[in-house]
């Protein structure tokens, strides 16, 4: 007879990391002003308020602040027109990095195990797509249609 399974409080391995969080969105976010020791590109800007209104926020520390800073920075650089092709293509890849690690990418949010709570309209909204959607041809053919 084989033995018994443990128990589920007993089991070593969870496949669970200790970063795993549900995020929810924030109402109004407070969003910290960019320094003004640079005339920010508007696309610059437009991650930098998209950045700190992201559910991602409450995770971060203060020294995430520095990275995301340095994200801007070299941003600015990938937006700039005085920047060559090189120090360009240099300077996106270091920003993707960085986005990666702040879990502003959706695989880092898969790999932190960070899962975005979704609006109940945002899921009402889905929902009603799919039922309006047409059926799949396919499906008749399973259930006997011609």
């Amino acid at each position: 007879m084989p033995p018994l399974p443990k128990h589920p409080t007993v089991r070593a391995r969870r496949n669970r990391t200790s970063t795993r969080a549900y995020l929810t969105p924030v109402a109004d976010p407070e969003v910290p002003e960019l320094p003004a020791y640079a005339d920010w590109h508007p696309a610059v800007v437009d991650w930098w308020r998209d950045c700190w209104s992201s559910p991602m926020v409450p995770e971060w520390t203060d020294s995430d602040r520095h990275g995301l800073m340095m994200a801007a920075r070299l941003m600015q650089l990938v937006w700039s027109e005085q920047t060559s092709p090189t120090a360009r293509t240099t300077a996106a890849s270091e920003v993707r990095y960085l986005l990666r690690e702040c879990g502003l990418t959706p695989m880092s949010r898969r790999t932190l195990q960070w899962e975005v709570c979704r609006a109940e309209a945002a899921v009402e909204r889905t929902a009603e797509r799919r039922r309006k959607a047409a059926p799949d041809p396919r499906l008749s053919m399973m259930e006997g249609g011609a």
